[in-house]
């Protein structure tokens, strides 16, 4: 009912002329631009974290020292993750530009999140006016519903974490992708095949960005049935069944191949072998997961953010922890689908269905993080789509008491996300300052501690290591340990810290024990190496170092 009134409404509008249509629309994203700036302000003083070590900085392939292509192919060659070459690629440029400065990299990242809001800006614009030209009424909703997605907190893991550029490019192409496909339907002849094969061409720079884009041919077989055919007849021609049953399909295969141990299967499970948790209940937790994402939209409180949450493992599909998130999931879809049944409600149910389809593939079954903010990077446009749609609806009423409540509630809620964005900048500034904010939210995830062991003591930078500092990062160690003493990596790393600070005994404890619960751990290894040949063991010394050069301590392979 509420979308037949704005198609409606922006037909009988005159349009502006397409010379006050891009004034218009140059404005808004000139205004969405400077807000994300300014909500983003000192990010480039930020630091490296995390997945950013062996992705880019430990990464020697990626050190391109003079741009050219032989520069650029080693990077491609050399990726820590070769399937995702496109970011990898945008890496070994930021290294050149910036000398390795994290400062570059994040910059970059800033810049393509200012790009991803403009698309979605104008991918809003032809999803709700796709017949029509756009109105002054739809040029505002749209650029206001791109700038509350572009000032979301959630988001901060996005753009200040390097290495999720690979997050950022796949929605940037799967957006772009969507929209020419949307401009190519509404076009005509040679102009139609141009738009074509921009949507096919940002379709493969997504997938090569990163495998969640692979769900894009969905979303744009969705646009093709919701967007474009908003009123009328979803079935106009015979292949129209065989096309809306592809998603069933599709998921019948995927459970098939998982019943009878298939290649999909094998590989997922495959991943399990080093999670805390197994396939079923990574299933049965993601939905809880998921719901807590979205109440971190909808009260988006700077101290309800980190890298790590404490979230407790979800064991049997009849704990309330499960089914009530699983029913408030299933009734979003059920009421996206019933909106894309009907006539005149289909962008509406597009965009609610946007939401569950984006996040099925890090949402479901393959072997990821259990929570990681940065996943609702793309599932978010379909909040936006939502958003634009309602305030679309305030602006082509006029000035009323309801119109004025909701452009009131929006300015607030945009205006308390850009604080929030503000306030989480610094917690990435260093890697100390990130896993303090770690612990706070997480004080039960053993890795959560040890990294904050690990950024105390500043290995990475060669930082000069206080007394305090040493002292700090033992206690993250040992609450690492209490939390887990299963967990090698915070034996290794207090063993390490002693055997700098000169606790032989102590070191060769914990570097022992590490090696006790994984024989892969290679810094143990070498430092073990290191510990008997000052102690006078050569024999044992070689021993430990063959083991550490076969662990990929290449150092150690020449001594």
């Amino acid at each position: 009912m509420s979308e037949q009134f704005f198609t409606r409404r922006q037909t009988s509008d005159a349009p502006a002329g397409t010379g006050s249509q891009l004034l218009q629309a140059a404005l808004a994203a000139l205004v969405l631009a400077i807000a994300t700036v300014l909500a983003y302000h000192g990010i480039d003083q930020n630091a490296f974290h995390f997945d950013d070590w062996p992705n880019i900085v430990d990464n020697a392939s990626l050190h391109m020292k003079q741009f050219g292509v032989d520069g650029l192919l080693a990077a491609v060659q050399g990726a820590y993750l070769p399937r995702r070459p496109v970011a990898t690629l945008s890496f070994a440029v930021d290294w050149w530009r910036g000398g390795g400065a994290p400062g570059a990299f994040l910059t970059t990242n800033l810049i393509i999140h200012v790009l991803t809001a403009w698309a979605i800006f104008a991918f809003m614009l032809r999803a709700l006016t796709h017949s029509t030209r756009p109105t002054a009424p739809a040029v505002v909703a749209c650029a206001a519903a791109a700038l509350w997605w572009s000032v979301q907190p959630i988001h901060v893991q996005a753009v200040s974490y390097a290495v999720q550029r690979m997050t950022e490019l796949a929605t940037l192409f799967s957006v772009l992708s969507v929209w020419a496909y949307l401009k190519a339907r509404a076009s005509a002849g040679r102009g139609a095949a141009l738009w074509g094969v921009l949507s096919a061409l940002t379709l493969v720079l997504a997938a090569l960005s990163k495998e969640n884009a692979w769900i894009a041919p969905l979303l744009i077989l969705l646009a093709e049935y919701l967007v474009i055919r908003n009123r009328g007849s979803l079935i106009r021609h015979p292949r129209d069944r065989l096309l809306l049953a592809l998603p069933a399909i599709t998921v019948i295969c995927v459970l098939a191949d998982i019943l009878f141990g298939g290649p999909v299967s094998q590989w997922a499970l495959s991943g399990y072998g080093g999670r805390s948790f197994t396939l079923g209940e990574r299933l049965l937790t993601q939905p809880k997961v998921v719901l807590f994402h979205v109440s971190q939209i909808l009260w988006p409180l700077p101290e309800r953010f980190s890298l790590e949450h404490d979230v407790e493992i979800v064991r049997s599909a009849a704990s309330w922890e499960f089914w009530l998130p699983m029913g408030v999931i299933l009734a979003w879809s059920g009421a996206g689908a019933l909106l894309a049944a009907r006539a005149g409600t289909r962008r509406a149910g597009f965009f609610a269905l946007w939401v569950p389809v984006t996040l099925f593939i890090e949402s479901s079954f393959v072997p990821l993080e259990m929570v990681f903010e940065h996943r609702m990077y793309m599932p978010t446009v379909g909040f936006t789509g939502l958003v634009a749609i309602g305030l679309l609806h305030a602006a082509s009423r006029g000035p009323t008491v309801r119109t004025t409540g909701i452009w009131s509630a929006y300015l607030l809620a945009t205006g308390v996300a850009l604080w929030s964005t503000s306030e989480r900048i610094p917690q990435w500034r260093t890697e100390a300052s990130l896993y303090e904010q770690a612990v706070r939210l997480a004080p039960r995830s053993a890795r959560a501690w040890n990294l904050l062991g690990v950024a105390n003591l500043g290995q990475r930078r060669d930082e000069l290591l206080t007394q305090e500092r040493y002292e700090r990062a033992l206690s993250a160690f040992d609450r690492a340990i209490a939390l887990n003493d299963q967990y090698a990596a915070p034996w290794t790393n207090r063993g390490v810290a002693r055997y700098l600070q000169g606790d032989i005994p102590g070191a060769e404890t914990d570097l022992k024990r590490a090696i006790s619960i994984s024989s892969r751990e290679a810094a143990a290894q070498h430092y073990l190496g290191e510990l008997y040949e000052r102690t006078g063991r050569p024999l044992e010394a070689r021993t430990a170092r063959r083991r550490a050069c076969a662990l990929g301590v290449t150092p150690d392979c020449n001594r």
